[in-house]
């Protein structure tokens, strides 16, 4: 990750000698005065949605260290020994922190005061630990469990992960007034966010409207405005299978699935009977049904004939499409395909509502919709 030094944002770093009692603290837009047992270098970076700009490096005595920064309104920041040991905190100009903790689980073992918004970086986090714990019990439960313990094992599983989604939910209620509410929607176990954009999309359009109201020029809310396009199905313009051209803008205002196949895949195949049942019974009551066939391989010799072969014998009835170019195809960068077969259901309102979703997962969903 690219880093850039900022000198002209230190305002004062005061580090004493071994024989002065006390460290006085410096003056500035807000500052920090920290003691972490066992720490001699600490890291000083500024949080910005895609990069760490360094602000400056600070050597402790005896593990204490003073900093004071120039800021204009809040901001992230990262204070980090070296080897990457650290803790994130959300500082508002004025305010006088006071920190102590343990360089050993120091994101775990520290105390902090006089930072609201750290604070609250301290809770989330601490709900964080615990719901990792918890996730990790039941993992571990399940490699062992017997068969008859598995649903037992994934209720418990679901109950845990709704019951700290709807605490994340309160959380971003309760403070979208500060940048904190970011760090509770962007919350992740495994590298997977908690909260999800498809299915949680009313949240991170309260949390990007926030941020454009209260932070317009923010580094986040920028990046939140590029998520929160990536949530509406992108329009696209293909061929139809007699070769008339289709515009996807036109089922503007219809419950949409999209299925991305082709002749050659057998899990597709197989995939598309279950395919015909949805469109059987949901067609007339609401749902639009799109295919699009990734044909056009180079180990393929008459794509467009495989193609239409395969949407006869699967009796495939609704708009069939395809630019005959296989992984090539426009489509899968624009809806971000690595696999097929692919659903994507998306709502009358052009959202993404779900991927990759399973036959059953997908006939309950659209039943809800369509209120049936």
């Amino acid at each position: 990750m690219k880093r850039y030094h900022l000198p002209f944002l230190s305002i004062f770093i005061l580090i004493l000698n071994a024989c002065q009692q006390n460290m006085k603290t410096p003056e500035g837009d807000f500052s920090i005065h920290a003691t972490v047992e066992g720490i001699d270098t600490v890291i000083f970076e500024k949080i910005e949605a895609n990069d760490l700009l360094l602000i400056d490096t600070l050597f402790a005595v005896d593990g204490e260290f003073v900093v004071a920064n120039s800021l204009e309104g809040a901001a992230f920041f990262l204070l980090r020994t070296p080897e990457g040991e650290g803790i994130n905190l959300l500082v508002k100009k004025g305010e006088k922190l006071e920190i102590t903790g343990k360089r050993l689980g120091w994101n775990q073992n520290y105390t902090v005061n006089g930072s609201i918004g750290s604070t609250k970086i301290q809770e989330l986090n601490s709900k964080l630990n615990t719901f990792e714990k918890n996730m990790d019990f039941i993992y571990e439960e399940a490699k062992n469990a017997k068969q008859e313990d598995y649903i037992k094992i994934q209720n418990r599983f679901y109950s845990i992960l709704a019951e700290h989604s709807e605490y994340l939910k309160n959380f971003i209620d309760s403070n979208l007034e500060s940048k904190a509410c970011i760090l509770a929607l962007f919350q992740a176990i495994k590298g997977e966010n908690i909260l999800h954009l498809n299915t949680d999309f009313d949240y991170y359009k309260k949390v990007s409207q926030s941020f454009e109201k209260n932070w317009p020029e923010s580094s986040h809310t920028k990046l939140l405005s590029k998520i929160i396009k990536t949530a509406y199905a992108p329009d696209f313009t293909m061929e139809d299978i007699d070769g008339e051209l289709f515009q996807f803008s036109e089922l503007k205002g219809k419950l949409i699935l999209l299925d991305v196949w082709a002749s050659w895949c057998k899990p597709c195949r197989l995939a598309n009977p279950h395919m015909v049942e949805l469109y059987n019974k949901f067609h007339n009551k609401g749902l639009e049904m799109i295919s699009i066939s990734l044909d056009g391989t180079p180990e393929q010799t008459s794509p467009k004939e495989d193609w239409e072969k395969a949407v006869s014998n699967d009796k495939l009835t609704w708009t069939q499409l395809s630019d005959l170019k296989g992984w090539d195809s426009k489509i899968r960068d624009s809806y971000n395909i690595r696999s097929i077969p692919y659903t994507i259901l998306i709502d009358q309102n052009g959202l993404i509502i779900g991927e990759d979703l399973s036959h059953e997962a997908l006939n309950n969903k659209i039943s809800e919709i369509l209120n049936l």
